[in-house]
């Protein structure tokens, strides 16, 4: 039956006619198909209307309809009629007639071929030539970027913006899209001071009025860290080493899950974590991972303050960093820091801070970390803000049975698709990554 009709669905569909035995025009058997129907100058369309009526209209003459859930009916007639995968096929005892909706082909089997030969990946091809497929921008292939201080593999078409080489432990790496830059990387290897009250600072900025821009810590963590943000984005902005960087300024930080953090220098650092946050920048809503870990030094001293190493974000529009996540953290994982850059990073390092591994090895250990906090999210949160998303957008998420590819689809599609390679997604499945976004209609 043309479930789709009831639902509101206009079947508006074009025709191909297939012959099964003798007919009283061709008596010969054949099989005409939609090119040899044009050439006869012969066409023929249905409307099937979600109230049961219709119209045929055959060779400009129209004629009036009804139907319900096994046949259709005109001057009195009822020829019985199937639908599946979009196709439909009316049939009396002499002829088949096989339509479909402007756009696709029609599949017409030979008059020696057995019924039922037609195969499902025909069907779904002839059901594919009316989509139009649109691939995520995270499913595009990573590019190679190399500069003086490092390389790693970026998205095609996004920005990198980084400090020079002379900045040392405190280089500071900003990979964006650049149509939509909540869609980044920022990685910065130290940063400091931050300074655990007003006259720390006071005392600092006696002797720079760079350290009078910088951040007070009130809150001594990871958390605490991307609490305050805007005004590490400030302090950084303020100073020619960064100004040409686009440090992301990332506000209204709302933590939605943490993990902890064992990388990096976690094992000095207070309160060290890995968060799963909500954030605004520059009025776009985004959703990402942030980790940092927060050491003190010289506390006690009145010229006490605070570093953080291996400052990380990776992040998307909200809605989207599920499908983003993957890409990210390969992007992040392929950061090779130069042999030269390295050298002179650690030369610049005071001791207690050294570690006997590499810099690349921290990044590479930071994209592991996030990786596997990410693998043991709340995934009942997931499912429900793609849900969200999805309802809020006018998608509805069918699986692909042959590839395991899932897709986002307009509304709809499964109101009428009845057949078997596409299915609606289980609930347990919103937790995956979209292949890319169909539309059908």
């Amino acid at each position: 039956m043309c479930t789709a009709a009831k639902e509101g669905y206009h079947c508006t569909i074009a025709f191909v006619i297939q012959m099964n035995g003798i007919h009283r025009v061709f008596p010969n058997e054949a099989t005409v198909g939609k090119e040899d129907l044009e050439e006869m100058g012969t066409a023929m369309t249905l409307d099937l209307l979600e109230d049961g009526t219709g119209t045929m209209d055959y060779d400009g003459t129209v004629y009036d309809l009804t139907w319900d859930d096994s046949s259709i009916t005109m001057e009195d007639v009822a020829d019985f009629y199937t639908l599946e995968d979009g196709v439909l096929m009316l049939a009396n005892a002499d002829t088949e007639m096989v339509f479909e909706r402007p756009g696709s082909v029609a599949a017409v089997t030979a008059p020696d071929e057995e019924e039922g030969e037609q195969t499902a990946s025909s069907t779904a091809a002839s059901i594919e030539d009316s989509w139009t497929v649109v691939p995520l921008a995270s499913a595009q292939e990573l590019v190679p970027y190399s500069c003086t201080e490092f390389s790693m593999n970026i998205p095609e078409g996004w920005s990198v913006k980084s400090s020079a080489m002379y900045t040392g432990m405190f280089h500071a790496i900003h990979v964006f899209d650049p149509e939509n830059p909540v869609n980044q990387i920022f990685f910065m290897l130290k940063m400091e001071p931050l300074f655990s009250d007003e006259n720390s600072r006071a005392m600092m900025a006696l002797s720079s009025d760079l350290f009078g821009k910088c951040p007070i810590l009130t809150n001594v963590s990871t958390q605490g860290v991307f609490e305050i943000f805007p005004q590490f984005a400030d302090a950084m902005n303020a100073t020619a080493d960064y100004a040409d960087i686009q440090t992301p300024y990332i506000a209204d930080f709302s933590v939605t899950e943490s993990f902890e953090s064992t990388q990096g220098m976690s094992n000095v650092a207070i309160s060290p974590s890995i968060l799963r946050a909500d954030f605004t920048q520059n009025g776009t809503t985004g959703e990402g991972m942030f980790t940092a870990d927060v050491v003190p030094f010289a506390m006690g001293t009145g010229m006490g303050y605070y570093s953080v190493y291996n400052l990380t974000v990776l992040s998307a529009e909200k809605g989207t960093f599920q499908d983003w996540q993957p890409t990210l953290n390969k992007v992040l994982s392929s950061l090779n820091y130069t042999p030269e850059f390295q050298s002179f990073a650690m030369s610049q390092s005071n001791q207690a801070a050294s570690t006997s591994q590499s810099l690349s090895q921290s990044a590479s250990e930071m994209s592991d970390s996030i990786m596997s906090s990410w693998e043991n999210r709340n995934r009942s949160q997931d499912i429900m803000s793609q849900k969200q998303s999805d309802a809020t957008l006018g998608y509805e998420r069918i699986v692909d049975t042959e590839t395991g590819n899932i897709y986002k689809i307009d509304n709809g599609f499964t109101d009428w698709y009845d057949g078997s390679r596409y299915k609606s997604i289980t609930d347990d499945q919103y937790t995956d990554s979209v292949e890319a976004v169909i539309h059908w209609k």
